[in-house]
């Protein structure tokens, strides 16, 4: 399959960051000579010949090496000026902007800032990469509660990234709350209900719907979404709640990262256990006209900003973003959303750790009958119903191998829905399994497995809840 305009090395970046311009002639630099000097000495064949390139190596001024201190330095301008290039090439080639280069990050509106909302370990995550690279603005990052901003004011407004032996602190994030319209620490005109350009949303699939009511009025068709989750069908819930009009809504961007965080008993502060990726695709517009669904990518207007915001998500390196066309996104996504929508269930309703799913007959038993029945949704999915690595067989066979695969490298730990549930919390359950679920009914199929699970799952959960508000606390 062919990949898609943005998929991760497709493109070969020139090492230029600055525009040529005729007539215009760099003297080499010193530093820029003893390194061609290097690779000629070791590459070069022996000859007897003399070109004018050697000769002007040969006169150049040689200078003490430099210190490590200015090799950092000229690393961290060398890749702020590939940065720079990538994002300029790209608007070029697609005629985004008029220049070659794009605005300096000073000069952008207060709208054209990305925002990031999850305060979880991806949501810190995402926001230490976005604002340790010094080419976008300030990250605005969203605090709840007048609270968590006095524990981030605590922190220096500092976040923490430990990475091996290594500590990366960054303090270029604003704090804002949505819930009282404006930023901590911004200026007034910054307070103002004003446009929000860039959305990054890590928070889980059952809170999305609820947390955007606040500032739904601030988001439209010039508005990008980002959704990052391992749940389906949060869009559709949000244009039906939100946006029914094709005309003022926001374009939608799925995202998937597959990195391994762990906790690290800070609120400001994350672990990176397993480097991942950030994989997004945009999500395509639909249309109904007589009873037929038309689907079709965005339109232009819509179009712009969110590819625009995707490619320069997939400049930063350290982000290792890249976009891919619908269908190979979901061919990549799915093994963990199905994961969540079997695996994670019935850790709830055994209670029971991974690494007991395997070693059980009948756990096996009910996991093989709980994926024949959702692959069977899989390969009726209009989307990809057409592609023959979703055939049913196909896809049952890779999927039950890679689960299996993920369960043992889950090894003893405990799912986040299992730990929800003990608290009485809400899961993203009618978001995975209950997707599944969902679309199975309209197509017609039997789903009486996936959808006892749910109530097995809710049912715990309900037990749970009214458990702990029977637990009233005793006062003096």
């Amino acid at each position: 399959m062919r990949p898609g305009p943005f998929a991760a090395g497709r493109l070969k970046i020139p090492p230029a960051a600055k525009p040529f311009k005729p007539n215009e002639v760099e003297e080499p630099s010193a530093t820029v000579v003893e390194t061609e000097t290097a690779d000629i000495e070791e590459h070069k064949e022996p000859t007897s010949q003399t070109t004018d390139h050697d000769e002007n190596i040969k006169g150049a001024e040689v200078r003490v090496a430099p210190t490590d201190q200015e090799v950092q330095e000229q690393d961290v301008v060398a890749e702020s000026n590939r940065i720079l290039s990538r994002i300029a090439m790209w608007d070029q080639q697609e005629q985004a902007v008029p220049e070659s280069t794009p605005v300096p990050a000073d000069d952008l509106a207060p709208s054209e800032h990305i925002h990031v909302m999850g305060l979880d370990p991806v949501g810190r995550y995402i926001t230490h990469i976005l604002a340790s690279c010094d080419h976008i603005p300030p990250v605005r990052y969203v605090m709840h509660t007048p609270g968590v901003h006095n524990v981030f004011k605590q922190n220096d407004r500092k976040l923490t990234l430990y990475r091996g032996d290594q500590m990366v602190t960054t303090n270029r994030i604003i704090a804002v709350n949505f819930n009282q319209g404006g930023d901590y620490t911004s200026p007034k005109q910054y307070a103002l209900p004003s446009l929000i350009s860039n959305l990054i949303i890590t928070t889980p699939a059952a809170d999305v719907v609820r947390i955007l009511e606040p500032i739904k009025h601030r988001l439209d068709h010039r508005s990008t979404i980002v959704l990052i989750n391992d749940g389906l069908g949060v869009v559709e819930d949000l244009i039906k709640t939100y946006y029914p009009s094709s005309i003022t809504r926001p374009t939608f961007i799925l995202g998937q990262f597959t990195g391994k965080l762990g906790y690290t008993g800070e609120q400001f502060s994350v672990e990176e256990v397993e480097l991942g990726r950030l994989r997004m695709s945009i999500y395509p517009q639909q249309i109904q006209q007589s009873g037929v669904r038309i689907v079709r990518h965005p339109p232009i207007e819509h179009t712009l900003k969110p590819t625009r915001l995707l490619r320069t998500l997939s400049a930063i390196p350290d982000l290792r973003a890249a976009g891919f066309p619908m269908d190979d996104f979901f061919k990549k996504a799915l093994p963990t959303i199905v994961f969540r929508s079997i695996v994670d269930p019935l850790t709830v309703v055994l209670d029971s750790t991974y690494d007991k799913l395997p070693k059980n007959a009948y756990a096996r038993l009910v996991m093989d009958q709980l994926l024949s029945e959702l692959c069977g949704v899989i390969s009726r999915l209009p989307e990809v119903r057409d592609s023959p690595d979703f055939s049913r067989l196909t896809v049952t066979q890779r999927l039950r191998k890679e689960i299996y695969h993920k369960l043992v490298r889950q090894q003893t730990s405990s799912s986040r829905m299992r730990s929800n549930v003990a608290r009485g919390w809400a899961t993203d359950i009618d978001y995975q399994t209950g997707y599944f679920v969902e679309r199975g009914r309209q197509l017609g199929l039997r789903v009486e497995n996936l959808n006892s699970l749910i109530a097995e799952v809710k049912a715990k959960q309900k037990i749970q809840m009214d458990r702990q508000n029977m637990q009233i606390p005793f006062q003096l």
